[in-house]
């Protein structure tokens, strides 16, 4: 397994980022995606969340001379099927592809539909992947599925599924702890309750599975997009080395391109 951390002459430890595919990306990000935490991607749907996953599956491909970090990816599936035509298309595609040797050989994908299912891929499947393959990259599409479909009206049952909810984020903690895992939670959201908002106070969503989960993340990141424009944004919510930021980007079937 790699080592995702980089030391300087000095003898400090500087963090080491995945990189998204896109240099301007990857600008805004302040070098790509933390291999440290976990990072949350969150948005409605079509708005450009499992299409950066998807081209992050690339780029754990990479050389570490290109900020890849040489390893293969695990995607959980919790609600809708793995995305393979897209997959294709970005390896038809992609510049990614065209310059290095990438494929979905090392991309391996797991459909789970329950919150116990996932708690026993997170502490006994994953484990043994990585201990037999170099996986630098584990993606989770969606967290918020799962919890949406569980029955909230019983007190007992809410306590429970808060449980869950440190308990899964406790596991992908433990997981990368040694920052050569990057781990990506990718979630839904819901609308903002007034007088409750997360993000600012125009904000008409925020991330789903409330402040238990949020607690959790190291990274967020918030994708929305103005429909009546055609035009996809990013913010920038959570991130200790970077402040606040709003940028807009693309898609097309080369992958994510943010626009100056």
């Amino acid at each position: 397994m790699c080592n995702c951390m980089l030391v300087t002459d000095a003898g400090s430890i500087k963090e080491r980022f995945l990189t998204t595919g896109c240099s301007r990306l990857d600008a805004k990000l302040g070098g790509g995606i933390p291999c440290r935490g976990v990072t949350q991607i969150y948005g409605a749907a079509g708005t450009g969340k499992s299409q950066l996953a998807l081209q992050l599956c690339l780029t754990v491909q990479l050389p570490i001379t290109a900020n890849g970090l040489e390893a293969g990816a695990i995607y959980i599936c919790t609600e809708a099927a793995f995305p393979s035509k897209r997959l294709q298309q970005l390896l038809e595609n992609s510049k990614i592809a065209k310059t290095h040797s990438v494929n979905g050989d090392v991309i391996f994908v797991s459909h789970i539909a329950t919150i116990e299912k996932l708690e026993d891929c997170l502490q006994r499947d994953v484990p043994v992947l990585m201990n037999a393959r170099k996986i630098g990259l584990l993606i989770i599409d969606s967290i918020g599925a799962l919890f949406r479909a569980e029955d909230l009206q019983e007190p007992d049952k809410i306590q429970l599924l808060s449980r869950s909810k440190r308990s899964i984020g406790r596991q992908l903690h433990e997981l990368c702890k040694n920052d050569d895992l990057c781990v990506i939670c990718i979630n839904q959201v819901c609308a903002v309750i007034d007088g409750h908002r997360l993000i600012t106070e125009n904000a008409t969503e925020q991330p789903a599975l409330g402040f238990t989960w949020s607690s959790m993340i190291t990274t967020s990141i918030y994708f929305y997009r103005n429909r009546r424009l055609s035009v996809r944004y990013a913010c920038v919510m959570l991130a200790s080395h970077l402040p606040r930021l709003t940028f807009q980007f693309e898609v097309n079937e080369s992958g994510i391109r943010v626009i100056e």
